[in-house]
């Protein structure tokens, strides 16, 4: 229950204070007295009236102050075009047209709503008007003790639940959507670890032949080195066959020289005959294959690694969205937010279609390899790619048509209808369209 009112520059008031008694309150006095500033103040206080008509002559601020019995203070204060209310010591500014959410609460003077238009201001009532509900035409007055019945609710309910169902239905589509194009990029990505597995494979064989390779090598120095001992030995031998002629009473020379020689003879002789048994075994195989540049399908297998965690981080993404609570309800906007959700389907398959496009636009034809079976598995898949991205194309010409023709519908919209029709706030039609295009907070009413 109010206490006291303050008046500061209001009106003809240039500071009037009113304690109310606990039960009724009667202002009498002379005409144009003030008598129905006391009550405008209230209104003004409960519904953030626009406009500065309330400020006296000469001032450049007014301000209403009530206290109630359960100790709250409520102030609300114009300052030029500047509106601020101050709530048990909490300052609230950039209102617009709208009140803090507890004033209502407090004051108890809120309007009374009867489905989604509707409303009837119960506590005040103008002062060359008739009385509540008689200057009101039959329906409008129906409407209103029609909102106190319990099939007002049953209705609101099941609009509710209407809204609801609808909004999941549509985001299961958009799921299904979602999947499908997620399941194409995973068959597009599955001949991926083959590859991998493939080059792996040839990668050990290369170093395998290079071994090979040096082992040739040594083993053509060692020939090399074999033939040079080989007639080395023969002169040596011709020269002990020579020296065999000679008496036997001449005096012998040391015969250690010889002894050596003979053993690196035989040690030569068994390395020979190794190489030997080493080159007829190698003979048989055939030369290594000439090693291609696999610098394009290293870049191939990034830009797949990265699509995979761009894949990651939005399926992560998607998560954290999904628990988010659902906003407040709004005025009935349905088919806006059709339109809005096609954009933003619309969008999302634009955005697709050119990282598929990208992808493939990096590609490259395989080298050359032996199995033929696996190239022309590849070729195929590459020529289904081909297609389907041709008819992502399509589908994103036919979008971007759409989404302009949905864009000036929108835009003539805003036009033919300058002011909100819940609240009546303008609206901006190149704010309005970029906020239904970012999806970011825009024109908004309090909950």
């Amino acid at each position: 229950m109010l206490k006291r009112i303050t008046l500061h520059n209001f009106m003809s008031h240039s500071h009037t204070v009113i304690d109310l008694s606990p039960g009724l309150t009667v202002l009498t006095g002379p005409n144009n007295c003030g008598k129905s500033a006391f009550v405008s103040a209230l209104q003004i206080l409960a519904e953030n009236t626009t406009g500065d008509f309330m400020v006296r002559h000469g001032e450049k601020e007014c301000r209403v102050i009530v206290e109630t019995d359960d100790g709250h203070t409520i102030e609300w204060k114009r300052k030029k075009k500047t509106v601020s209310y101050n709530i048990d010591g909490v300052d609230y500014h950039r209102l617009r047209n709208s009140v803090p959410d507890q004033l209502h609460e407090i004051l108890k003077l809120s309007k009374v709503k009867a489905g989604d238009t509707d409303e009837f201001d119960v506590h005040f009532g103008e002062q060359k008007s008739p009385i509540f509900l008689l200057g009101d035409r039959g329906s409008r007055a129906a409407r209103f003790f029609a909102s106190s019945s319990d099939a007002s609710v049953l209705i609101e309910m099941q609009k509710l639940h209407r809204s609801k169902v609808k909004s999941a239905q549509q985001e299961y589509q958009r799921q299904q959507k979602e999947l499908k194009s997620t399941e194409i990029v995973l068959e597009l990505l599955k001949p991926v670890p083959e590859m991998e597995t493939r080059l792996e494979s040839l990668n050990l064989s290369y170093e395998a032949l290079l071994k090979e390779q040096q082992r040739i090598r040594d083993l053509e120095a060692f020939l090399q080195d074999y033939q040079h001992a080989d007639q080395r030995v023969l002169q040596l031998s011709g020269t002990v066959a020579t020296l065999n002629k000679l008496p036997g009473s001449l005096e012998q020379e040391n015969e250690k020289p010889l002894e050596v020689l003979t053993q690196r003879y035989e040690a030569f002789e068994n390395k020979t005959r190794v190489a030997q048994f080493q080159v007829s075994t190698l003979q048989p195989l055939a030369n290594p294959p000439p090693l291609e540049k696999t610098e394009r399908l290293e870049k191939l297998i990034r830009e797949i690694r990265t699509q995979e965690l761009e894949l990651r981080s939005a399926s992560a993404t998607g998560d954290c969205l999904n628990l988010l609570k659902e906003p407040p309800s709004l005025a009935e906007t349905d088919p806006l937010q059709k339109l809005i959700q096609k954009i933003a389907v619309s969008e999302e398959r634009t955005q697709l279609d050119r990282l598929e496009s990208e992808v493939l636009e990096a590609c490259v034809p395989p080298p050359e390899l032996t199995d033929l079976e696996r190239i022309e598995q590849l070729c195929q898949q590459w020529e289904q790619a081909a297609v389907q991205f041709n008819h992502q194309q399509v589908i994103h010409a036919e979008c971007e048509s759409e989404y302009e023709a949905v864009r000036d519908q929108l835009q003539n919209w805003v036009k033919e209808n300058p002011s909100c029709p819940t609240c009546g706030a303008a609206l901006e039609p190149d704010q309005f369209i970029r906020t239904a295009e970012t999806g970011l907070k825009g024109h908004a009413h309090g909950a």
